[in-house]
Formats: C-alpha cells, sequence, structure tokens
C-alpha cells in the first residue's frame, strides 16, 4: 500500500535523527521523533505545493514522489552509514527502551498500562474509526476531496466559504495520506501522531527545567490525559496538530537559548510557521514566546545572531504562508479572510472592542468552558454568578462583538467541546502556588508568557462554545506547570497525581460519542439494572414482541402506544427485566453504538445521525461511475453523503457543488467541466426552480433530502 511510502520516509527520517544524536537514549528518542515529524510535514508541504503548481495533485503523482523520496531517504541512511557518520548500530538500544530500561518498576507499570489501555486502543480508534467529526465533514475533509477532483489546491467554487480561506495545514498532512491510500482510512493518524509528538515535546521541556523521570512522566500523563485532547487524538480536526507544532517551537527555543544550533533554529521557526498554518490562534499563543526568546537571544548572543534568527523566522514564514495567501488576496483582496462589506463577507472571529474589562468577560467565559460538571444544578448556579459579574462590571455577556456563541456553563461530552474540568483546576492551584515559590527564574518567565498567552487569546478572538480546543497550548503549558509545582514545591511522589488522572479520563477513550469502543450508557445501564419507566412501540409489530416479552412487568395496552411500568422492582428484578428488553430487541441500537459493531456508512452520520437516515433511503437509487451535483441551500459540506455513497457503489463517481455564488465563477476551477447525472438537493423549491422538467427523469425523496436523476447528464451550474 502507498501508505507504507510515507511510513518508510519517516522511520528512515527518524533513524538519522536518532544515530547522529549523542543524547541519553530516551531524549534522543523523544527528539528523533519530533525532529521527523517536522522534516516530514515540510517534505509533504513542498510536494503538495510543487503537485498543485502542475496540476498535478493525484495518486499517480504521489506514488511516484514519495516512492522516489523513500528511495532517496534509504539511500541517505546507507551513505551515512558508510561514511561513518551513523552507527547503525546504536539501533539495539531501541530494544532497550522497549524493555523501558532504567525507570523503576512504578514507572514501567505507569508506562505499560499507559500504552496498552490508552494509546493502544486510541490508535485502533485513528485507523479503524470512521472520521465523522463536524467540522471535518463541512471543511476539513471536504475541501480534500475537492482538491483531488481539480488536482491543485487552489480555491474552488463552494456553498461553504470556510473550506477556502481557514488554515489549511493540517489538511496538507492528510491529503497525501488520502493519496496514498486511495480512502480515509488513515486519517486520523496525523492527529494522533500529533498527540504522541506533543507528548513527547512536553516531557522534554520539562527536563529543560530540571524536573527528572518522575516529573517528566507526570507532566506527559497531565496532557495524555486532557479530555479534549484524548478525543482530538483520533479525529480529522487541526487543533491537535497545531498545539503539537506550537509545543516543538516553545522546545527548540529553550534548546536554542543553552547553545547555537542552526538546526534546532530551522526546527523552531518551522514549527511556529506550520502551527500558525494549521491555526491561526497558535500565532496567538506564541507572541509572549517570541519575545521572551527573542530578547533572550539578543541578550545571549549579540545582535549579529539576532539578526540571523529573525532572518530565517521571517523568511520560513514567507516560504510557508506566500502560496495560500497569494491565494485568498486574489479572490477575497485580503490575505487572512474576507473583508467585511464584501459579497464574501463570512463568520468574524476577531473581537471588536477592546479594554480591560473586555478581556476579563472573556477570560471569565473561557474559563467557564472548562468549570462545567455532570450535574445541572450546579452549572445553573455558576452560571448566574458569571451572569451577575458581567452585570456589576457592566459588559453584556453574549455582546456580538465579544462572541460567537451565547454562553453557558455545561458539561457536553462532545468531541468538539468537552471540557478540561480537572485540569483547569490543577493548573489554576499550580499558578497561585507558583508566584510564591522559590522555583527557577525560567519556570516563572514560562508561566508568564503562558499566562500571557491565554489573555492576548481572550483579548484578540471572540468567545465560543468550541475553544475548550482552541485553548490547548494553554493546557499543554500548563501541564509543565503542574509536573513543576507538583516536583519541584511539594514535592509528592508523581504516582499520588498519575493514577487518579489516569483512571478518571480512561472513560474518554473508550466513550467517546463519535466513536466509541464500548457502548458505555447500555454497559453501565446494564450494571446499575436502569430499566425505563415506559416503553414506546415504534409499531404495532414491535409492540406484539414487547407484549409477549414483558407483559409481567408492563401494562398492555398502554396509552399512545406507551407502556407504563406496573412497579418499580428490586434490583434482582429489574436485571431479569433488562435481560427480557433486551431480549425484545429495546437495546439493539444502544449496543451496537459502539463503532467495532456498527456498520461504517452509519458511523460516517454520527454528528449527523438525522441525516444519515434520510440519505440511507437514496443510496440504493445511485448508479456506479455516475456524478451527483450537490444543489444545497445551507452553507454546508457533503463529505459524508460521498463516503456513504463510495462504500456502498462499487465505482463512485464525483460529487461536487453545482450550487454558489456568481462571485465565485472567475475561478479557474470553477472552468473545470463537472457534468452530472443526479442531483442532491435539501429543498424541493430549489428543484423547480432550476431544473428543467423535461429533464427529470425520477426525483426520489426522503424526510430531508431529494436526489433528482436527470434524464441526460447535464454540466449547467447555478450561480446566485
Amino acid at each position: 500500500m502507498g501508505i507504507f511510502l510515507l511510513l518508510i520516509s519517516f522511520a528512515c527520517i527518524f533513524t538519522i535523527f536518532f544515530l547522529r544524536s549523542q543524547a541519553g537514549l530516551y531524549t534522543n528518542l523523544r527528539r528523533a521523533f519530533i525532529f521527523s515529524l517536522i522534516a516530514q510535514a515540510g517534505i509533504i508541504f513542498v510536494y503538495n505545493e510543487i503537485a498543485s503548481f502542475f496540476n498535478a495533485i493525484n495518486t499517480t503523482s504521489a506514488l511516484i514522489f514519495w516512492s522516489l523520496e523513500a528511495l532517496a531517504m534509504l539511500g541517505l541512511v546507507y551513505y551515512q552509514h558508510r561514511s561513518g557518520q551513523i552507527d547503525p548500530g546504536r539501533l539495539s538500544e531501541l530494544g532497550t527502551a522497549l524493555r523501558l530500561k532504567g525507570f523503576g518498576r512504578t514507572h514501567q507499570l505507569v508506562i505499560g498500562f499507559v500504552a496498552l489501555f490508552y494509546l493502544l486502543p486510541l490508535l485502533f480508534l485513528a485507523i479503524y474509526a470512521a472520521p465523522n467529526n463536524f467540522d471535518s465533514h463541512m471543511y476539513h475533509l471536504n475541501r480534500i476531496l475537492i482538491w483531488i477532483y481539480n488536482s491543485n489546491l487552489d480555491h474552488f467554487p463552494t456553498m461553504h466559504l470556510q473550506q477556502l480561506y481557514l488554515n489549511v495545514f493540517a489538511e496538507y498532512l492528510v491529503l497525501d495520506t488520502v493519496l496514498l491510500s486511495g480512502t480515509d482510512q488513515f486519517s486520523g493518524l496525523i492527529q494522533f501522531g500529533a498527540f504522541i509528538g506533543s507528548i513527547c515535546g512536553i516531557s522534554l521541556i520539562a527536563k529543560k527545567f530540571d524536573l527528572g523521570r518522575d516529573g517528566q512522566l507526570l507532566a506527559s500523563i497531565c496532557f495524555l490525559t486532557l479530555p479534549i485532547g484524548i478525543f482530538e487524538s483520533t479525529s480529522t480536526q487541526v487543533d491537535l496538530c497545531a498545539c503539537f507544532f506550537f509545543i516543538a517551537f516553545i522546545y527548540f527555543g529553550f534548546e536554542l537559548l543553552e547553545r547555537k544550533s542552526t538546526i534546532a533554529l530551522v526546527a523552531m521557526m518551522q514549527s511556529l510557521a506550520f502551527g500558525g498554518f494549521s491555526k491561526y490562534t497558535i500565532l496567538i499563543f506564541a507572541i509572549p514566546f517570541a519575545i521572551y526568546f527573542g530578547v533572550r537571544i539578543l541578550m545571549q548572543y549579540r545582535i549579529a545572531y539576532a539578526a540571523k534568527v529573525l532572518a530565517v523566522a521571517l523568511a520560513l514564514m514567507a516560504v510557508t504562508f506566500s502560496p495560500f495567501f497569494y491565494r485568498n488576496y486574489s479572490l477575497f483582496g485580503h490575505v487572512m479572510s474576507p473583508l467585511r462589506n464584501t459579497p464574501f463577507a463570512s463568520e468574524e472571529l476577531p473581537a471588536n472592542k477592546h479594554s480591560v474589562r473586555y478581556t476579563l468577560s472573556n477570560v471569565i467565559k473561557n474559563a467557564g468552558l472548562n468549570i462545567g460538571l455532570p450535574i445541572t444544578s450546579f452549572n445553573r448556579a455558576l452560571d448566574d454568578k458569571i451572569r451577575a459579574f458581567h452585570d456589576a462590571i457592566g459588559v453584556n455577556i453574549d455582546d456580538p462583538d465579544l462572541s460567537i456563541d451565547p454562553f453557558s456553563v455545561k458539561y457536553s461530552v462532545h468531541e468538539d467541546m468537552i471540557p478540561n474540568t480537572i485540569h483547569f483546576w490543577l493548573i489554576v492551584g499550580a499558578g497561585i502556588l507558583l508566584l510564591f515559590s522559590p522555583v527557577k527564574r525560567d519556570i516563572k518567565w514560562f508561566w508568564t508568557c503562558s499566562a500571557l498567552g491565554f489573555l492576548l487569546f481572550c483579548t484578540l478572538m471572540k468567545f465560543q462554545l468550541w475553544s475548550t480546543r482552541t485553548q490547548m497550548p494553554l493546557f499543554a503549558m500548563g501541564a509543565i506547570m503542574i509536573a513543576c509545582v507538583y516536583g519541584l514545591k511539594l514535592r509528592w511522589k508523581a504516582v499520588y497525581l498519575i493514577v487518579p488522572l489516569l483512571l478518571l479520563s480512561l472513560p474518554f477513550v473508550y466513550g467517546n460519542p463519535s466513536k466509541e469502543l464500548v457502548s458505555i450508557n447500555f454497559v453501565t445501564r446494564k450494571a446499575l439494572g436502569h430499566i425505563p419507566i415506559a416503553i414506546c412501540q415504534s409499531s404495532e409489530a414491535v409492540g406484539k414482541v414487547y407484549e409477549k416479552y414483558l407483559s409481567e412487568y408492563y401494562e398492555f395496552p398502554g396509552k399512545d402506544g406507551c407502556h407504563p411500568l406496573k412497579r418499580w422492582p428490586d434490583y434482582a428484578e429489574r436485571t431479569k427485566v433488562f435481560s427480557l428488553l433486551e431480549e425484545a430487541g429495546y437495546y439493539d441500537e444502544d449496543r451496537t453504538s459502539n463503532i467495532i459493531s456498527m456498520h461504517r456508512d452509519r458511523a460516517y452520520f454520527l454528528s449527523n445521525p438525522d441525516n444519515y437516515l434520510s440519505y440511507k433511503s437514496l443510496l440504493p437509487h445511485i448508479r456506479p461511475d455516475r456524478n451527483v451535483g450537490v444543489m444545497f441551500r445551507r452553507n454546508v459540506g457533503f463529505y459524508h453523503f460521498w463516503s456513504a455513497t463510495s462504500n456502498q457503489v462499487e465505482r463512485p463517481g464525483q460529487m461536487d457543488y453545482i450550487r454558489y455564488m456568481k462571485e465565485l465563477s472567475p475561478l479557474k476551477n470553477a472552468q473545470k467541466k463537472f457534468c452530472y447525472n443526479y442531483v442532491l438537493s435539501d429543498d424541493p423549491t430549489l428543484i423547480d426552480s432550476f431544473i428543467p422538467k423535461g429533464n427529470i427523469a425520477r426525483i426520489y425523496s426522503s424526510e430531508l433530502f431529494h436526489l433528482v436523476e436527470l434524464k441526460q447528464e447535464s454540466c449547467e451550474k447555478i450561480l446566485f
């Protein structure tokens, strides 16, 4: 499979960095892994941009490029071996590392537990589970699909402008996995690799602050158990990828302060560029660190070297951003996003008002995303207090100049917005203790820069309910702070905090609602003997089945098809009732909610379950080698519809927008011929208005969507 070319390339780069370094074994392993991720990302960037320039982004060019690249890497390893620059004999040290030699028994047990119950299940999900994140379907994966159709990275006509101007580098990385494998099966490996790289980087920064193995392990576990990090590690989102580059930027910054190093300088600045290219907010969090590193470099190495550092930073930023900024500017007249008062005006993420009060408001609201508990009364009480505080300082809590979403305190186990409650309070406690702790100056400056980055984020960006994932850089730096205070100030054994964190976060590994490994709701209810106080039938036939098994416990017939429980039984009897309900098929959907039992088509739609039931009924009518034109009224993506089609049809055709803004018609990709045999629409009035009656063979309708089969293939677009 083509995906192995990426793995071979990565392995060769890792081998070169690992064998050339003179650091200790475990430090060397982590550094080599981080270097390899950055170098591989750079190679992917080069291929994507060059192939795009020649309209050659396709499987053939990807296979040729990566075959040559893998051969070149293998040749480089061989050359360096023959010339004595590396010693392959040192690879035997990897066996020593796998045996965790040098670690105490407690550390070995913790690392073994993490590998077995955290990393292996998450790796399995990253590969096995269907990518079903809402934003991924709306634009992350949707843009990749269209890039492949068009054979380039240029902007294209779309109903959803976020597919064009939002940061794209994480998608660049995913693109090559899709090209080489011909499937999205390995797309989750990008975020999972970033997850491992982030853990490596955090532990290495902790080492810079003189934390021993105990402290480094604690810092790693603090990030490993971060709920939003666990959820993102198997998704095709971009925040964890961006966070990895931010962590690498910080690590290599501290390494550069220890000694001049060209490779550390390039890795540092390229990480900053790739981090910002993945998510602009990374640049906000990085500003205080960039100033800190700049001042320290100027003081230590004087102006000539500081100028060199600045030149490298500007050059790498220019190389990284220029192609994308050029595409944005050519279409929108602005390098980053559409301007207000233009036809392309879209969501405004930067805050429009700035003052101490407004910053304080957004700090409180962003903190409020991480204080909710699964207790409604508690969340309401906190919500009321935060609203009262806003009234006291004279700020509208939902001011549209400061907020995208209405504020609320809640606890939502959702892949995009799960709170990091425990870690948040640990960071707050560590921050307070740090103020009064006699620790190294670098540690205090580190925490000051981390806090200032968060303040800048709250000042410059509007509040969103989804921001627990954009706050990940704060939690990454906070993991190091927790370890510093816990290890250097309190001097407690790390295992006393590590074990509770591992146990409390374990359910998030197996119970992500978007990709459950275990049907947690079903298993929990079965263990508790939790039965419904009434059962409702979906049809007369189902009602007869329920009556056959459950008439002893539920009243038949019931009112409006619902049959109430006659009396509340004790636990032993409830377990018997639960078994009868299970036998009658009452829990069939809950029991098969895990990703292993679920059909892949349904798994794609877990963020859009209503869409699945509606679209599923249309699938049998789409024949192989037929293109589908998407004519939506709403600004949404269609990746999940295409995925379901490609799984059902042996030779799926293309799916693309045929309705879009007329201002997008001058784009080069708008002139590319796309002819379709079906039209998928979410609005029957669009069908009546734009499809000639004489070209409609038949219309298949479901509750939410309409599939129009055309008599003759059409190539017409609908502009609005």
